[in-house]
Protein backbone atom coordinates (compact mmCIF):
# COMPACT_ATOMS: atom_id res chain seq x y z
CA UNK A 1 0.00 0.00 0.00
CA UNK A 2 1.23 3.47 -0.93
CA UNK A 3 0.26 6.62 0.93
CA UNK A 4 -0.68 9.53 -1.33
CA UNK A 5 -1.14 13.02 0.14
CA UNK A 6 -3.15 15.41 -2.03
CA UNK A 7 -2.86 19.17 -1.54
CA UNK A 8 -6.21 20.52 -2.68
CA UNK A 9 -9.61 18.86 -2.50
CA UNK A 10 -11.33 20.10 -5.64
CA UNK A 11 -13.36 17.77 -7.83
CA UNK A 12 -10.49 16.42 -9.95
CA UNK A 13 -8.10 15.99 -7.03
CA UNK A 14 -10.80 14.09 -5.15
CA UNK A 15 -11.88 12.08 -8.21
CA UNK A 16 -8.35 10.71 -8.48
CA UNK A 17 -8.80 9.19 -5.03
CA UNK A 18 -11.12 6.63 -6.65
CA UNK A 19 -8.60 4.76 -8.85
CA UNK A 20 -6.04 5.01 -6.05
CA UNK A 21 -8.42 3.53 -3.49
CA UNK A 22 -9.56 0.86 -5.97
CA UNK A 23 -5.93 -0.25 -6.00
CA UNK A 24 -5.76 -0.39 -2.21
CA UNK A 25 -3.81 2.80 -1.55
CA UNK A 26 -4.20 5.26 1.32
CA UNK A 27 -5.31 8.73 0.19
CA UNK A 28 -5.14 11.86 2.33
CA UNK A 29 -7.03 14.89 1.01
CA UNK A 30 -5.76 18.21 2.39
CA UNK A 31 -7.99 21.20 1.77
CA UNK A 32 -6.61 24.60 0.84
CA UNK A 33 -7.76 27.72 2.66
CA UNK A 34 -10.62 27.81 0.12
CA UNK A 35 -11.71 24.22 0.76
CA UNK A 36 -12.81 24.33 4.38
CA UNK A 37 -16.47 23.55 3.63
CA UNK A 38 -15.45 20.66 1.37
CA UNK A 39 -13.26 19.11 4.06
CA UNK A 40 -15.96 19.64 6.69
CA UNK A 41 -18.46 17.84 4.45
CA UNK A 42 -16.11 14.90 3.87
CA UNK A 43 -15.33 14.63 7.57
CA UNK A 44 -18.95 14.90 8.69
CA UNK A 45 -20.86 13.10 5.92
CA UNK A 46 -18.23 11.40 3.78
CA UNK A 47 -19.54 13.32 0.77
CA UNK A 48 -17.72 15.69 -1.58
CA UNK A 49 -20.25 18.49 -2.26
CA UNK A 50 -18.87 19.29 -5.71
CA UNK A 51 -19.00 15.70 -6.94
CA UNK A 52 -22.12 14.91 -4.88
CA UNK A 53 -20.64 11.48 -4.23
CA UNK A 54 -19.35 9.62 -1.22
CA UNK A 55 -15.57 9.61 -1.21
CA UNK A 56 -13.82 6.23 -0.93
CA UNK A 57 -13.38 4.90 2.59
CA UNK A 58 -9.64 4.77 1.95
CA UNK A 59 -9.60 8.57 1.63
CA UNK A 60 -9.30 10.71 4.75
CA UNK A 61 -9.74 14.48 4.95
CA UNK A 62 -7.56 17.12 6.59
CA UNK A 63 -7.82 20.88 6.96
CA UNK A 64 -4.82 22.93 5.84
CA UNK A 65 -3.56 23.38 9.40
CA UNK A 66 -3.41 19.57 9.64
CA UNK A 67 -1.19 19.27 6.55
CA UNK A 68 1.91 18.26 8.46
CA UNK A 69 0.04 15.29 9.93
CA UNK A 70 -1.35 14.39 6.51
CA UNK A 71 2.12 14.40 4.92
CA UNK A 72 3.68 12.25 7.63
CA UNK A 73 4.79 8.99 6.04
CA UNK A 74 3.56 9.91 2.54
CA UNK A 75 5.29 8.34 -0.45
CA UNK A 76 3.59 10.35 -3.19
CA UNK A 77 2.30 13.92 -3.20
CA UNK A 78 -0.25 15.29 -5.61
CA UNK A 79 -0.68 19.01 -6.22
CA UNK A 80 -4.42 19.17 -6.74
CA UNK A 81 -4.88 22.95 -6.98
CA UNK A 82 -5.90 24.79 -10.15
CA UNK A 83 -3.52 26.84 -12.28
CA UNK A 84 -4.03 30.00 -10.23
CA UNK A 85 -2.88 28.21 -7.08
CA UNK A 86 0.29 26.57 -8.37
CA UNK A 87 2.75 29.05 -6.86
CA UNK A 88 0.86 28.96 -3.56
CA UNK A 89 0.99 25.16 -3.60
CA UNK A 90 4.73 25.24 -4.22
CA UNK A 91 5.20 27.50 -1.22
CA UNK A 92 3.23 25.09 0.94
CA UNK A 93 5.16 22.08 -0.34
CA UNK A 94 8.45 23.76 0.55
CA UNK A 95 7.86 22.96 4.21
CA UNK A 96 6.07 19.64 3.69
CA UNK A 97 8.12 17.66 1.19
CA UNK A 98 10.81 15.19 2.17
CA UNK A 99 13.70 13.92 0.01
CA UNK A 100 12.67 10.93 -2.08
CA UNK A 101 9.01 11.90 -2.45
CA UNK A 102 7.32 11.85 -5.85
CA UNK A 103 5.19 14.87 -6.82
CA UNK A 104 2.39 14.75 -9.39
CA UNK A 105 0.77 17.93 -10.71
CA UNK A 106 -2.71 18.06 -12.24
CA UNK A 107 -3.06 21.79 -13.05
CA UNK A 108 -3.05 22.68 -16.74
CA UNK A 109 -1.74 25.83 -18.37
CA UNK A 110 1.48 27.75 -18.96
CA UNK A 111 2.99 30.79 -17.31
CA UNK A 112 4.65 33.64 -19.21
CA UNK A 113 7.92 35.03 -17.88
CA UNK A 114 8.84 38.71 -18.05
CA UNK A 115 11.01 37.89 -21.05
CA UNK A 116 8.09 36.35 -22.90
CA UNK A 117 9.07 32.70 -22.47
CA UNK A 118 6.46 30.14 -21.43
CA UNK A 119 6.92 27.67 -18.58
CA UNK A 120 4.90 24.54 -17.94
CA UNK A 121 3.15 24.55 -14.57
CA UNK A 122 5.07 21.63 -13.01
CA UNK A 123 8.21 23.73 -13.48
CA UNK A 124 6.50 26.70 -11.85
CA UNK A 125 5.44 24.47 -8.96
CA UNK A 126 8.94 23.06 -8.52
CA UNK A 127 10.44 26.53 -8.76
CA UNK A 128 8.84 27.52 -5.46
CA UNK A 129 10.69 24.73 -3.62
CA UNK A 130 14.27 25.39 -2.43
CA UNK A 131 16.80 24.04 -4.93
CA UNK A 132 18.43 21.60 -2.52
CA UNK A 133 15.12 19.90 -1.80
CA UNK A 134 13.77 20.30 -5.33
CA UNK A 135 16.59 18.17 -6.74
CA UNK A 136 15.81 15.34 -4.30
CA UNK A 137 12.17 15.08 -5.37
CA UNK A 138 10.76 13.74 -8.65
CA UNK A 139 8.30 15.92 -10.60
CA UNK A 140 5.65 14.53 -12.95
CA UNK A 141 2.21 15.49 -14.24
CA UNK A 142 -1.11 13.96 -15.27
CA UNK A 143 -2.56 15.07 -18.61
CA UNK A 144 -6.08 14.27 -19.81
CA UNK A 145 -8.50 14.95 -21.27
CA UNK A 146 -10.56 13.68 -18.39
CA UNK A 147 -13.69 14.76 -16.54
CA UNK A 148 -13.73 14.49 -12.76
CA UNK A 149 -17.30 13.21 -12.56
CA UNK A 150 -16.52 10.43 -15.04
CA UNK A 151 -13.33 9.39 -13.23
CA UNK A 152 -15.23 9.24 -9.94
CA UNK A 153 -17.94 6.93 -11.32
CA UNK A 154 -15.34 4.78 -13.07
CA UNK A 155 -16.13 5.58 -16.68
CA UNK A 156 -13.34 4.73 -19.09
CA UNK A 157 -10.76 7.52 -19.05
CA UNK A 158 -7.42 7.76 -20.85
CA UNK A 159 -4.56 9.89 -19.53
CA UNK A 160 -0.82 10.38 -19.94
CA UNK A 161 1.62 10.59 -17.05
CA UNK A 162 4.51 12.81 -18.16
CA UNK A 163 7.89 13.46 -16.59
CA UNK A 164 11.61 13.04 -17.20
CA UNK A 165 12.24 9.74 -15.41
CA UNK A 166 10.71 6.74 -17.19
CA UNK A 167 11.15 4.52 -14.15
CA UNK A 168 9.30 6.92 -11.87
CA UNK A 169 6.51 7.32 -14.43
CA UNK A 170 6.01 3.57 -14.64
CA UNK A 171 5.86 3.38 -10.85
CA UNK A 172 3.39 6.28 -10.59
CA UNK A 173 1.16 5.02 -13.40
CA UNK A 174 0.97 1.63 -11.72
CA UNK A 175 -0.56 3.21 -8.63
CA UNK A 176 -3.46 4.66 -10.63
CA UNK A 177 -4.01 2.23 -13.50
CA UNK A 178 -7.30 0.28 -13.27
CA UNK A 179 -9.58 -1.47 -15.80
CA UNK A 180 -11.32 1.92 -16.23
CA UNK A 181 -8.49 4.42 -15.68
CA UNK A 182 -6.09 3.84 -18.57
CA UNK A 183 -2.62 5.33 -18.20
CA UNK A 184 0.16 5.81 -20.73
CA UNK A 185 3.54 7.39 -19.94
CA UNK A 186 5.78 9.84 -21.79
CA UNK A 187 9.15 11.44 -21.09
CA UNK A 188 8.27 14.33 -23.41
CA UNK A 189 7.40 16.39 -20.36
CA UNK A 190 7.15 19.77 -22.08
CA UNK A 191 5.38 18.44 -25.16
CA UNK A 192 2.66 16.65 -23.20
CA UNK A 193 2.06 19.62 -20.90
CA UNK A 194 1.86 22.08 -23.80
CA UNK A 195 -0.63 19.84 -25.61
CA UNK A 196 -2.69 19.39 -22.43
CA UNK A 197 -2.95 23.16 -22.04
CA UNK A 198 -3.57 23.85 -25.73
CA UNK A 199 -6.35 21.28 -26.04
CA UNK A 200 -8.39 23.28 -23.52
CA UNK A 201 -8.13 26.33 -25.80
CA UNK A 202 -9.18 24.28 -28.82
CA UNK A 203 -12.09 22.82 -26.87
CA UNK A 204 -13.36 26.28 -25.97
CA UNK A 205 -13.09 27.38 -29.58
CA UNK A 206 -14.91 24.29 -30.81
CA UNK A 207 -17.65 24.92 -28.29
CA UNK A 208 -18.35 28.34 -29.82
CA UNK A 209 -18.55 27.03 -33.38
Amino acid sequence: MTTVSVLGSGIMATALAFPLSDNGHDVRLIGTHLDREIIDSIKERGVHPGLDLEVPQAASAFQLEEAEEAFDGADVVMSGVNSFGVRWAGEQLSSLLEPGMHVLSIAKGMEATEGGDLRILPEVLAGEVPEGLREQVSWSAIAGPSIAGEVAVRRDTCVVFAGRDAGVLEEMSGLFRTPNYHVWTSTDFVGVEVCAAAKNCYALGAGFM
